[in-house]
């Protein structure tokens, strides 16, 4: 069961020394922790996760769609790529692809720095639980696409390359960029706890973290397209997946404000007796 204590509250108050943050106006931390993680809440978030990761690892394992042959290879024509995409099909850098590899698996260890803010370290293990989630959630949704799309990557097109690179394994899996929505989510889902739990945040803190968020992903993109890996429309497409999953799952997880009812009272008014309504979000 998902149940934690937090030390360094009591009676629902954080302690002095909680208060002191450096990233919040004024250097006070107002906030408590943002999230209601439970095993009843938690269990649907589980069940999918785990359902979308395991159809994702399923298809990956029996997706029997062979790479192309040669004779597969001289009948592709780059002009029938949509002009947006077209000019992918000439490129091929392996300094970029390994310089997307590397930004990927750094965003990765990005959810190591909530140990690091006092704030966010009590609550270490839910935090984690939610990574996981947007994890398990990108990888399923990620791999089930692509999978069932097949589609040609750009460097199929460009017969400058040797027959062997346009015809391996992963030859048509480039619909949608698994490394830009993995790297989009963790980093949107940084910046998502963090200002769940600095709503007081520093404006110049804020607009640092969510450009941070933004560019990196932005950035991983760029390299697998330069890369010859994959074309515009794949990481724009894993762009928008990896960073709405990485939002969404925190928010989904926020508690619920207490004063969020309606309420009814009486009122006088005008010497005429009625029902007044409020409703407070």
């Amino acid at each position: 069961m998902l149940v934690w204590i937090n030390p360094l509250k009591v009676q629902g108050q954080a302690t002095d020394s909680n208060k002191d943050c450096f990233i919040c106006k004024d250097g006070e931390h107002k906030n408590e922790s943002p999230y209601d993680i439970s095993f009843k809440n938690e269990l649907p978030f589980i069940i999918v996760g785990s359902g979308i990761a395991t159809t994702g690892v399923i298809l990956n394992v029996t997706n029997d769609t062979q790479p192309f042959t040669v004779e597969e290879l001289e009948s592709l024509d780059r002009n029938n790529v949509n002009a947006f995409d077209r000019g992918a099909t000439y490129n091929w850098d392996e300094n970029a692809q390994k310089a997307s590899d590397i930004m990927m698996f750094s965003s990765i260890l990005l959810p190591a720095m909530f140990l690091v803010n006092h704030h966010t370290r009590s609550d270490i293990g839910p935090l984690l639980v939610m990574g996981l989630e947007v994890a398990s959630i990108t990888y399923g949704i990620t791999s089930t696409v692509k999978h069932t799309v097949n589609r040609t990557r750009p460097y199929v097109y460009n017969t400058d390359l040797s027959t062997d690179i346009r015809t391996n394994s992963q030859s048509r899996k480039s619909f949608f960029s698994g490394h830009t929505a993995t790297s989009a989510s963790i980093t949107f889902f940084f910046a998502k706890v963090m200002s769940d739990y600095h709503p007081e945040m520093k404006t110049g803190y804020k607009i640092g973290l969510w450009s941070f968020a933004a560019l990196v992903p932005a950035a991983t993109g760029y390299l697998r397209v330069k890369g010859g890996n994959h074309f515009r429309t794949d990481v724009i497409t894993g762009y928008i997946v990896g960073a709405f999953t990485g939002w969404v799952i925190p928010h989904l997880h926020k508690k619920k404000k207490k004063d969020s009812n309606l309420s009814f009272y009486p009122v006088r008014m005008y010497g005429v007796n009625g029902i007044g309504m409020t409703f407070n979000l």
